[in-house]
């Protein structure tokens, strides 16, 4: 009796273990249609970043079959995003860009005042830059195959101010005219031509100078046509305070003559906020007719796309912003230039608005795409605002320029509903 007792719970253990691995292994092999066109988004190994999939990801009958810069490629525009130091060694990030993308800007990288050296400069007397953050962003777009938006070799904005002294000493006194061309001059040749000779076509654009034109007439030159920038938020704008009201000109110059000599092929922009509306709009147009008299030194026009409320829901989604943006495109390209999408943030701070948010998103690619079948030279669309944030306290800087829930992708790299509606857009 004892001895049939053993021999059956035997036999229920084996059924039982046998039953129980199944269910393991169909587990296992269970996947559901977004998982195997984003593999490895929902399975993040950083584990800062580590997060369930939302069922309606599961459930989501999405499925990818191209990437949406290979999508945007018959209407011959690139699409990117931004992209800093710290982000480089994130896995989920990295494998966002590179999956859908083919073109990326350094957050702050490239910019004056994170590249000068202080120390280095006072030494030789000539600007110095550590390229070491550039460099590893580069060395990353040049890995994947990405192109680089180089941003941005001219602006007054958070500048060390030690670049516009004599010696490069904090307490030297503000250097001549003559001294500052110097070094802008020098900076621009080392800056182009350092990426140039390292990354051999990677960067294929510059921002060459940011912002030149002021929106309050109390920052305005006093009769300039153009608006040239005089001070920002009550600090001078010291590249005008020295060289005069040509430095963005002369800057253009000095950019223009290294590029023709490491490689002609790099494009070379004017980048601004604002530059949809009527008023700035015109006045760059001046700013870079007069630029362009003697002979064609900008190429482009990038037109930062902080697009809505600015730390407001109220203003957020507007389409009438989307007939200023067309408009926008047209004009500049009718006049000859390149036009760039360059800082996109289709801001949003209400979570419960995301179909909204998401409709919006498309119809901003229906605007550049229609703006591209009526001829206009429409070349670029780089994204700032690529992911959500929803932690983000709202004293932050990136609280107000892109806002919350802005991105085509979650705080995890997961596509969005407004992801999938642009990837519906460009397959029509």
């Amino acid at each position: 009796m004892k001895k049939s007792i053993m021999i059956i719970t035997v036999v229920l253990a084996c059924v039982c273990f046998s039953c129980c691995t199944k269910k393991s292994e169909t587990a296992k092999n269970t996947q559901s249609p977004f998982q195997s066109q984003f593999p490895g988004l929902s399975s993040n190994k950083d584990s800062a970043e580590a997060q369930p999939v939302e069922d309606s990801f599961v459930e989501d009958d999405f499925i990818k079959e191209a990437r949406l810069c290979d999508l945007a490629q018959k209407y011959g525009f690139k699409v990117g995003a931004c992209i800093s130091y710290n982000l480089v060694s994130r896995s989920g990030y990295v494998k966002m860009l590179t999956d859908d993308f083919n073109t990326t800007t350094g957050t702050n990288e490239f910019k004056a005042y994170s590249l000068l050296d202080q120390r280095k400069s006072m030494a030789q007397g000539v600007p110095v830059m550590n390229y070491y953050q550039a460099d590893a962003i580069a060395r990353l777009a040049q890995a994947k195959g990405i192109g680089i938006r180089g941003h941005v070799l001219v602006w007054d904005a958070y500048m060390t101010e030690w670049f516009f002294r004599e010696d490069f000493r904090s307490d030297g006194k503000i250097v001549n005219k003559d001294e500052m061309q110097r070094r802008v001059k020098l900076y621009i040749e080392d800056v182009i031509t350092h990426f140039e000779t390292q990354f051999p076509g990677v960067v294929y654009c510059w921002d060459v100078v940011n912002e030149a034109v002021a929106d309050e007439v109390n920052e305005r030159v006093a009769d300039n046509d153009y608006h040239l920038r005089k001070s920002r938020g009550g600090s001078p704008n010291l590249f005008y305070g020295i060289m005069g009201e040509d430095y963005v000109k002369y800057a253009f110059q000095c950019a223009r003559e290294t590029v023709d000599k490491v490689n002609p092929d790099i494009k070379l922009f004017y980048n601004d906020y604002n530059t949809f509306y009527e008023d700035k709009r015109d006045a760059i147009i001046r700013m870079i007719q007069y630029i362009n008299k003697e002979e064609k030194l900008c190429d482009g026009i990038g037109m930062q796309g902080y697009i809505g409320g600015y730390g407001q829901q109220e203003g957020c989604m507007n389409p009438n912003d989307l007939n200023l943006i067309k408009t926008a495109i047209k004009k500049y390209s009718d006049l000859g230039f390149e036009v760039q999408l360059t800082e996109v943030a289709v801001r949003n701070y209400d979570k419960a608005q995301i179909d909204k948010h998401a409709e919006f998103y498309g119809k901003l690619f229906k605007t550049i795409i229609s703006a591209c079948n009526e001829g206009a030279n429409f070349t670029g669309i780089t994204i700032w605002g690529i992911t959500d944030n929803p932690s983000m306290p709202k004293n932050d800087y990136s609280y107000k320029m892109n806002g919350p829930y802005c991105g085509l992708f979650s705080e995890f790299y997961e596509p969005k509903e407004s992801y999938k509606e642009v990837y519906k857009v460009l397959c029509e």
